[in-house]
């Protein structure tokens, strides 16, 4: 324990980052602190005098608080600082560094403690750690803590970090992942020697710093609570992040969670590939001692034994010459020693090999020793010496005594040989080469602990005092830190049979490396898996939060009345039965308004329009709800001017309007004395009867229409399923019939002023044709006299009942209801009776916008059957043709059997014979339109149009050919077989004509296609071609009998000009149509549509109205 560091002053300096990752990665941290400094300035109330003095109070207590007091806890030592001198690691605890920061955060506020941590750091930094991070990592301290002890939130997690203690213990566990940082980019080395300190070695410092936030926290505690008054507290709790958002609570207690569930990940997985790095490092270094030193007993024996062979007596009796050649054999014979030395009795040189600097032979203190030991009687010794200069092995010198066939010594041999150039000893070298190539060093260690063998040059031979007592054979791996802050790992093994050890050790790096090698692909899968998860979170928290703002919205929506936001109901899952919770809410309001909003409208109408057909639709349109089949209102006659008796005027709408109308009868006698008829189950109360054959509601429910005194009619709704009727449905359906009863009470003193109209009825009474007025409703608004008097024509001449129980034709029906589009439309109408008149329809205008019709009818009877008679005469006529024209073909044909004729003959016959044939083919078109036109029957049966088409295309094939047309034929595309009801014969002959006429108008090389396309129900034939076309001027009258184009290429094919028409008379006799497309000069499209089936019977009338030609322009 030091109680006063004063020694901190006499070194200041920094180390600079040492590398441009830490500088990085230090002005990085620097910006986030300054960026939260920047933020903290512009709310923070700095700027009073106390706080200023609090502050500089703070700044002046930071080197006294680093001075006092440092405690060295042996347990929390850490690892030195890679590639750092070991005497700049510092361990101790500095007990009231951060009491300065506690004192002006807690008595000044946040930007005071931020910037006392910025002070502490530069203190600490320049005097202490000499480490230019720890700046920043102070500074995050700093801000930390202000911002802990300064916060005024509510909820017991902020009440607890607003206490020091409590602060201090959350600000520790924050200030984990800066400290981690710090301690990756604060060092020198590699990436894996940075990662290995960050996350393996430097624990004992974040220990360290928890300790001392610890002491800070405590001591300040204790002013909190026992001098409250000193302390800064917040005037008025805010709501905290969780209470005021959803996403904020979740986030505050997932991230940190997650956060540290990473680290802790990483941590796992980084000391798993350390253990793993450690364990193969400790393996090999293993296997390559433990063949070291298995080899070199054996070396040392094979040494031993060579020498005793070498120690013979001749070696001191026979000459110099002798013996040199002697020794020369002996090196020459097993390339063992380096050099032999011969030595006599008195411990003298006598003869050497090699000779080379033998008579300067220096012996080392141990070789005088084994001499005079060997001279004593001592057989065999071994000595490790110095090595020759420049050489990096130590020498190993074997002595052994020479005796005499007596036994007596006579002298003594000294063999001398080292590591490097022994054969025996290189599976010992190969083996520590092994360590030097794991990026290591390779030692062999004699007993007093000197290098006798090294892998490099880095170490010295000299240098054996740093193994001296450091040694711990066979403890496996360990770690070691050199004098340069390296750490190293060590590996020690007993040779066998001597003292002597050999050692591995490599810089912790190698392993660091080897571990990052492993950790990298977990590394990048956990940080994939967070980022990932992080994502997923952030989004579920998002969707859910957003879900929410949603509905916060919708319910704001709601209370500024704007209820046609409907909410989006996904799951069913809390927020998604919350959200249907709104939507029925939303439903329901939105409900009263409208009904609200409907009765609004309702008075509306009832007090602008007059006329109760008008004022009566928007009370029934309220009525009508979801489940309602049919709301009706039946009234009494008086209500509308143009009726008269006692027949009752009603009106519906709905899906069904008119299913029940059968019963507005009962229901409107039921209802003058009741206000109210109620039936949920009409098959339980019969109140009212079933008509017979007519479809009877489920439910109904009638309300007496009653103003003043008078009553006026009923409403009612019916329903095609039983229903319960609550009371809010009839409150309003109630409130809705005193509406409907105003406005027939308005509506029926408006029709007894109604006095005008008797003026237009007058004048159209004096019309002899029948005219009929409709508004635009398609209901009767009047007619003269004229029309009613048509037998067959009217079928209820009742003003405002609908026209199609006005009007008995449906054809009329037809040509009334139709789209007038600002025209008049014109048709023949053929009554039952037999007459015929020609309708007319003109639409009647108001402003901009049409407000009836007026319908008038011709009588053209007349006309018709002077029509007839024309077309009996033409038939006659042309019956009486056929027989003298075949006589007139006849002979024309027989002139070339009584005799040759001449050219000019020739050419009269074939001119005879040309108009004959034309003539008869116009006599045959005549008989088969005048058949057509005459009403017989159709002989209908089931008809391929596929076989017939094909049959056609086959006849007139040759046809085509001659003027090389390509005449094709397309079915449907989905290749299915239709049949159609028609009448065959007549089905070909608008088909052979059609596919006549493509042929003759197209020029050659053209095409012609005919098509089968079917419909609904009805299937159509189109004939293609792209021949010389159709003038605009020529469609409308196309089908009309005997017309043909004026154009100078139509007169050139002959023709009758009945072709089209016979067609037309066809697809009319079918119930179809017939039109055509054509462009001029690009060609035509004939079109004839028949229905698929038939009706059984075909009157006159359907020939005459049930298929008009129209054409498409």
């Amino acid at each position: 324990m030091n109680l006063f560091n004063i020694q901190l002053f006499q070194n200041p300096f920094f180390y600079l980052p040492f590398h441009s990752s830490g500088w990085v990665g230090w002005l990085a941290m620097l910006a986030l602190v300054l960026l939260g400094g920047g933020r903290i300035w512009r709310i923070s109330d700095f700027r009073r005098p106390v706080k200023w003095n609090v502050f500089l109070v703070a700044l002046l207590l930071v080197p006294l608080a680093i001075l006092l007091l440092e405690l060295q806890l042996s347990i929390l030592q850490s690892g030195a600082v890679p590639n750092l001198p070991l005497e700049v690691n510092r361990t101790g605890v500095l007990v009231f560094v951060a009491f300065p920061i506690f004192f002006a955060a807690g008595l000044a506020g946040l930007l005071p403690s931020l910037l006392t941590g910025l002070f502490t750091g530069l203190f600490l930094g320049l005097f202490a750690t000499h480490d230019l991070f720890s700046i920043v990592e102070w500074g995050f301290l700093g801000l930390f803590i202000g911002i802990a002890l300064s916060q005024s939130y509510r909820t017991a997690f902020y009440k607890m970090l607003r206490h020091p203690l409590g602060g201090a213990v959350i600000v520790w566990i924050a200030y984990l992942p800066i400290f981690l940082f710090v301690s990756f980019f604060a060092i020198p080395g590699n990436l894996a020697e940075r990662l290995d300190f960050a996350l393996a070695q430097n624990w004992p410092q974040y220990i360290v710093r928890g300790i001392e936030l610890g002491f800070g926290g405590l001591f300040f505690e204790l002013i909190y609570l026992f001098l409250p008054a000193l302390w800064k507290k917040p005037q008025q709790l805010l709501p905290s992040p969780n209470e005021t958002s959803l996403q904020s609570r979740f986030l505050l207690f997932t991230v940190p969670l997650a956060v540290l569930l990473f680290v802790i990940l990483i941590l796992a997985d980084w000391w798993v590939a350390g253990q793993a790095a450690r364990q193969m490092m400790e393996s090999r270094l293993q296997g390559l001692t433990r063949v070291a030193s298995q080899s070199l007993p054996y070396f040392l024996e094979s040494g031993q034994s060579l020498i005793i062979d070498f120690a013979k007596p001749d070696l001191v009796q026979k000459s110099n010459s002798e013996v040199q050649l002697l020794l020369m054999e002996d090196i020459r014979a097993v390339p063992y020693f380096r050099q032999l030395v011969v030595f006599d009795k008195g411990g003298q040189p006598l003869n050497a090999y090699p000779a080379e600097g033998s008579m300067d032979l220096r012996l080392s203190p141990d070789e005088e020793v084994g001499i005079a030991l060997a001279l004593n009687g001592v057989i065999v010794q071994v000595y490790p010496i110095p090595p020759y200069p420049g050489e990096k092995s130590a020498q190993v010198a074997f002595i052994a005594s020479i005796k005499d066939e007596t036994g007596i010594i006579q002298g003594t041999i000294l063999g001398r040989t080292d590591f490097e150039s022994n054969p025996f000893t290189q599976p010992a070298l190969s083996a520590l080469e092994g360590v030097l190539e794991n990026g290591g060093e390779g030692f062999i260690l004699d007993e007093q602990g000197n290098i006798l063998y090294q892998t490099s040059n880095a170490t010295p031979l000299t240098a054996a005092d740093q193994f001296l007592g450091n040694l711990q054979v066979g403890a496996g791996l360990y770690e070691d830190t050199s004098p340069t802050g390296t750490r190293l790992l060590v590996l020690a093994e007993q040779v066998t049979g001597r003292p002597w050890q050999v050692v591995a050790r490599v810089p912790a790096s190698v392993a660091q490396q080897i571990a990052l090698n492993i950790a990298i692909p977990t590394l990048v899968i956990l940080l994939i898996l967070f980022g990932t998860g992080s994502a997923l979170m952030f989004g579920i928290v998002r969707v859910v939060t957003r879900n929410l703002l949603k509905l916060t919205d919708q319910a704001v929506h709601i209370s500024l009345g704007e209820l046609d936001h409907a909410i989006e109901s996904k799951g069913n899952d809390e927020i998604g039965r919350l959200a249907k919770a709104f939507e029925t809410m939303r439903i329901s309001l939105k409900k009263r308004l409208e009904e609200l909003n409907q009765l609004l409208v309702v008075s509306q109408g009832v007090a602008a329009n007059l006329e109760i057909s008008e004022a009566i639709q928007p009370i029934l349109k309220a009525a009508l709800d979801e489940d309602c089949v049919s709301a009706r209102v039946v009234l009494i006659q008086e209500v509308q001017l143009d009726l008269e008796g006692d027949q009752l005027v009603s009106w519906g709408v709905g899906k069904q309007p008119d299913l029940y109308h059968h019963l507005d009868g009962q229901i409107f006698e039921q209802m003058r004395s009741h206000h109210l008829l109620s039936i949920p189950n009409t098959s339980r109360v019969r109140r009212i009867s079933a008509v017979g054959g007519q479809p009877h509601p489920a439910a109904l429910i009638a309300f007496g229409l009653f103003f003043e005194t008078t009553y006026y009619g009923a409403l009612w709704l019916a329903y095609d399923k039983p229903k319960n009727f609550s009371e809010d449905e009839v409150r309003f359906l109630n409130t809705l019939a005193s509406e409907a009863a105003l406005a027939a009470a308005n509506s029926r003193l408006y029709a007894s002023a109604e006095i005008g109209r008797r003026r237009l009825e007058a004048v159209l009474t004096s019309v002899p044709e029948p005219v009929l007025v409709f508004d635009e409703k398609d209901r009767l608004l009047l007619l003269n006299p004229a029309a009613i008097h048509v037998p067959g024509l009217i079928s209820a001449a009742l003003p405002g009942r609908p026209l199609q129980d006005v009007v008995s034709s449906e054809n009329l029906i037809r040509l009334i209801s139709g789209s007038l589009e600002d025209r008049i439309a014109s048709r023949e109408i053929q009554l039952s009776n037999g007459k015929v008149f020609y309708a007319s329809v003109a639409p009647v205008m108001g402003e901009d916008y049409q407000v009836g019709k007026v319908c008038v009818l011709r009588d053209i009877t007349h006309y018709k059957e002077l029509d007839a008679l024309k077309s009996e005469i033409v038939a006659t006529v042309s019956h009486d043709l056929r027989t003298p024209l075949t006589l007139l073909r006849g002979y024309s044909t027989m002139l070339n059997m009584i005799g040759e004729l001449n050219e000019q003959q020739q050419i009269y016959v074939n001119k005879i014979v040309s108009t004959v044939e034309d003539m008869t083919h116009l006599v045959n078109n005549l008989l088969d339109l005048s058949r057509i036109e005459s009403g017989i029957p159709l002989k209908l049966e089931e008809v391929d149009p596929m076989i017939v088409v094909e049959k056609i295309i086959r006849q007139y094939q040759p046809h085509a050919s001659q003027k090389n047309i390509q005449l094709t034929f397309e079915g449907p595309q989905d290749g299915r077989r239709l049949m159609i009801k028609a009448d065959l014969a007549l089905l070909q002959q608008a088909l052979i004509n059609l596919v006549d006429n493509a042929i003759k108008y197209t020029r050659n090389d053209g095409q012609v296609m005919v098509r089968v396309r079917p419909g609904n129900e009805r299937l159509t034939f189109e004939v293609h071609d792209n021949g010389i076309g159709i003038a605009p001027l020529d469609l409308p009258r196309l089908f009309e009998k005997f017309y043909r184009s004026g154009r100078r290429e139509a007169y050139e094919k002959r023709g009758s000009g009945l072709g089209l028409a016979i067609v037309k008379s066809i697809a009319e006799r079918h119930h179809g149509r017939v039109w055509v497309d054509s462009q001029l000069g690009k060609g035509s499209i004939f079109y004839m549509e028949l229905p698929v089936d038939q009706p059984l019977t075909i009157t006159e009338e359907a020939v005459r109205n049930g298929g008009v030609a129209n054409l498409k322009k």
